[in-house]
């Protein structure tokens, strides 16, 4: 369905039980706490906070928003009935057929119902928690990101975690390499600060878009209407000009300013890898210049607790299994990436297809980022990692089955990355190779498996089931 913004959405939650509010929690801890023990519940709600302690009543956040796989494929509009593996086969071939519907340009809108400007911009009115006990600061990190490209006139929208530092100054963590890291640096080489607007809470398919690896110049307005069947509304923003969502809860405009102008620590903060592998660091300041804002703002909360954040559909794997079928690679079956680690299931075709597959995967833009990359037969669900677990124990011989490829591009807040590499900005790591497939030149006579077949279990599961609970 096609949500006007996140408050519709919000209000669809409630209607279908999927939404528990929470009032007096404390942005010290408590809303990230709450967070992580919500998103353990097998039918985590989204959690919508209110009356937070020391801020005006209405000044809310959400989290947990798409932690449910109802909320999931309700904004991906995938059927729910279908299982995980036939969700990323449906959303995958989908992906070949994307159809951008750009942006509409408004004159006004829902966001620009209160504006500070100036002397009068004061971060601190909205809360911002600190989420994780170790975090060296309180922190948003469910944000999408305008920019413009000053070369081309792309304007890239992208989401990346800020900390705030006073009430106008706060630094950014983008990651070398993305798109929203090469704009700024195009400026600061030009000795130009950046203009950017940050999104601080709305509608789900465009917050799903900022975090998702489309190419350059692939616009995330255009990506954002075709996913959710109608365009985009932007609105001119205040003081940077960059069209900014209109029915957004809160913007932020400013200017990343160039290093050599100032920078603040950023960090440390608890990251997806489930560690503080990136510490604490100088950054360069962005400085708030306006803050556009909707009458009881929502704010979007989204940190990297196991659970919280990205299901099976905005997970790498899907760009990763149309990157490969790209290349030509055929019978891939299926890709589940998780926690920097690529599972690939293929029909082997022919000699060095399992591998073919593997440097594929690493050789995308979507696959980095990851420690280990695992090919596994078409018997094998690449979403079941006990049954990964056993192809692993039983079809991968250590001796011939294991490659290791070195400088393979990483990221600065990879866990395992030598401080020495940090340190001299070498963001790149090893990863490796583990061929869990039935070798290829006599898998006519690897041993059959004691498996159900397919058809016995479905005649199985139709006459026997029943007695049987889930």
């Amino acid at each position: 369905m096609i949500f006007s913004d996140l408050r519709h959405y919000i209000s669809t939650l409630e209607k279908i039980g999927q939404l528990q509010v929470v009032e007096g929690a404390s942005c010290e801890l408590e809303i990230g706490a709450i967070t992580e023990m919500a998103a353990s519940r097998p039918n985590t709600p989204a959690v919508l906070f209110d009356s937070i302690q020391g801020y005006k009543k209405g000044f809310r956040i959400l989290t947990n928003f798409l932690a449910h796989k109802t909320r999931e494929r309700m904004v991906y509009g995938v059927d729910e009935s279908l299982s995980d593996a036939e969700a990323v086969k449906f959303w995958k071939n989908k992906l070949k057929e994307v159809v951008p519907i750009e942006p509409k340009e408004v004159e006004n809108g829902p966001v620009k119902e209160n504006i500070m400007i100036g002397d009068d911009v004061d971060l601190t009115k909205f809360p911002w928690p600190r989420w994780h006990q170790r975090d060296g600061g309180p922190y948003l990190c469910a944000t999408a990101a305008v920019t413009r490209d000053p070369d081309s006139g792309y304007i890239n929208v992208g989401s990346y975690r800020y900390m705030l530092h006073g009430k106008h100054t706060i630094v950014a963590h983008i990651g070398s390499g993305h798109h929203g890291d090469v704009i700024r640096k195009k400026y600061w080489a030009k000795g130009k600060p950046c203009p950017t607007a940050i999104s601080l809470g709305q509608e789900p398919a465009l917050f799903e878009t900022a975090g998702t690896n489309l190419s350059w110049g692939v616009s995330e307005y255009g990506f954002a209407g075709w996913m959710r069947g109608a365009p985009v509304e932007v609105t001119k923003g205040v003081v940077t000009d960059l069209p900014i969502p209109a029915t957004a809860e809160v913007v932020l405009e400013g200017e990343m300013l160039p290093p050599e102008a100032g920078t603040q620590i950023e960090g440390p903060f608890g990251e997806m890898s489930g560690y503080y592998g990136g510490g604490a660091r100088p950054a360069p300041i962005t400085v708030i210049k306006s803050v556009l804002y909707r009458n009881d703002p929502i704010i979007l909360g989204s940190p990297p607790f196991l659970g919280t954040s990205r299901g099976i559909l905005s997970s790498r794997g899907i760009l990763i299994w149309n990157e490969l079928e790209a290349l030509g690679i055929p019978n891939i079956m299926g890709v589940n990436y998780s926690w920097g680690m690529t599972i690939i299931a293929i029909k082997q075709a022919y000699p060095g297809h399992a591998m073919r597959a593997a440097h594929g995967a690493l050789g995308g833009t979507a696959g980095y980022h990851g420690r280990f990359v695992i090919v596994v037969d078409d018997d094998i669900d690449p979403f079941d990692l006990h049954d990964v677990m056993w192809a692993l124990a039983t079809r991968c011989d250590p001796e011939t089955s294991l490659d290791v490829c070195r400088r393979i591009w990483s990221y600065k807040i990879d866990p395992r990355l030598p401080k020495h590499k940090k340190e001299a900005g070498d963001y790149t790591g090893a990863v490796a190779i583990i061929d869990a497939c039935r070798p290829y030149h006599w898998i006519d006579e690897f041993p059959r498996t004691t498996k159900i077949g397919a058809e016995l279990l479905k005649a199985t599961e139709e006459k026997w089931g029943k007695f049987f609970k889930d």
